[in-house]
């Protein structure tokens, strides 16, 4: 028997695989007919029902979307970005947040006015800089309202003049109040110039003859000055009353106030000199570009351009005060100071 199985065991081995793959055959056919008609079946019952197609998950679309349209990482209004702190300066050995504290790195500018129109203010001379080139520093800028960075929008320009004394060239008028009195219901005061000027009563050639003019009006021959009050007055000196009335004029180009004395009334009595700008040289320096030199006469229009040239501005040349000169640009008033910028001033 040993001898049997040694000699035959090959054949025997294959047998009993033979024998095993037969009965899984026998196993395996019934179970997959039976799944075929089950598929068939739900086909059926599924056409039959009209059962609607499966949706799409809903995670997996948003995904979807998602990497069609990345994140943009948006720049953090303080500087900082996604591998990129905040900024800090050294100073002094020590670590400062321009975000934090009231103290600003460049007076009187504030830290945050810097960052917000996106200025470095590392830069030491950042308060001296034209980021686009309009002739305007960022300090003017600051000063003015406007934005550094837009360059569609200009502080007056205007404020890039300056003159000195020399550059002035003055005219003065000073006249004596003789006297007032009733012509007709109409009260007249008498005016006498001391130096020549206009007398429109005579061809306007200039003389020194008294000029009579009525509350409301112009003096003849000096049309800027204008009659606007009469205060009578008296004051007493060594027992003495004198007559030391006040005739109020208004300097119309100004709105400045000047009292003359009458001259007769008192031994105080002292002549006021008014004094108005015939012509002035003005020196116009945008930053970037060369000076230039803009003459102009009282009363006249004058006209300043931007440094490309795409913006004008037309103004008027008014008159000479304590604090400056005064310009009119579209019934605004601006103060020309001596060797200085110039700033809006409220306009009466």
């Amino acid at each position: 028997m040993n001898q049997f199985l040694k000699n035959y065991y090959h054949w025997i081995v294959l047998g009993v695989a033979v024998l095993i793959a037969l009965v899984s055959a026998g196993m395996l056919i019934p179970q997959q007919l039976g799944l075929q008609d089950s598929l068939t079946a739900l086909a059926t019952a599924t056409k039959a029902t009209k059962l609607p197609a499966p949706q799409p998950s809903t995670d997996a679309v948003n995904a979807l979307a998602g990497i069609k349209k990345p994140i943009v990482w948006a720049q953090r209004d303080d500087g900082a970005s996604m591998l990129v702190s905040r900024p800090y300066l050294l100073r002094n050995g020590t670590l400062i947040d321009p975000m934090e504290g009231n103290e600003p790195l460049f007076p009187p500018v504030p830290n945050k006015w810097l960052i917000d129109h996106q200025l470095d203010y590392t830069d030491v001379n950042i308060l001296d800089r034209d980021p686009k080139h309009k002739g305007f520093t960022v300090l003017e800028e600051f000063k003015a309202g406007t934005d550094p960075n837009n360059p569609n929008v200009f502080p007056p320009l205007a404020t890039k003049l300056t003159y000195s004394t020399g550059d002035i060239s003055k005219g003065t008028y000073t006249m004596d109040f003789i006297d007032g009195e009733d012509d007709e219901g109409v009260m007249k005061f008498e005016l006498r110039p001391l130096q020549p000027i206009p007398n429109p009563a005579k061809g306007n050639r200039p003389d020194t003859s008294p000029r009579s003019v009525a509350k409301g009006d112009t003096v003849p021959g000096a049309p800027f000055l204008k009659v606007v009050d009469y205060q009578p007055m008296t004051k007493t000196i060594n027992d003495t009353e004198y007559d030391v009335s006040q005739l109020i004029l208004e300097n119309t180009l100004t709105g400045e106030k000047l009292a003359l004395t009458k001259k007769f009334g008192s031994r105080e009595y002292k002549a006021l000199p008014i004094e108005i700008i015939e012509s002035v040289n003005f020196h116009y320096q945008l930053t970037g570009a060369p000076e230039q030199i803009v003459s102009v006469q009282r009363g006249k229009e004058f006209t300043l351009s931007s440094l490309d040239n795409k913006l004008t501005e037309t103004y008027t040349l008014n008159n000479f005060s304590t604090g400056g000169i005064l310009l009119g640009k579209n019934g605004k008033t601006f103060l020309v100071k001596e060797a200085t910028a110039v700033s809006p001033v409220p306009t009466p």
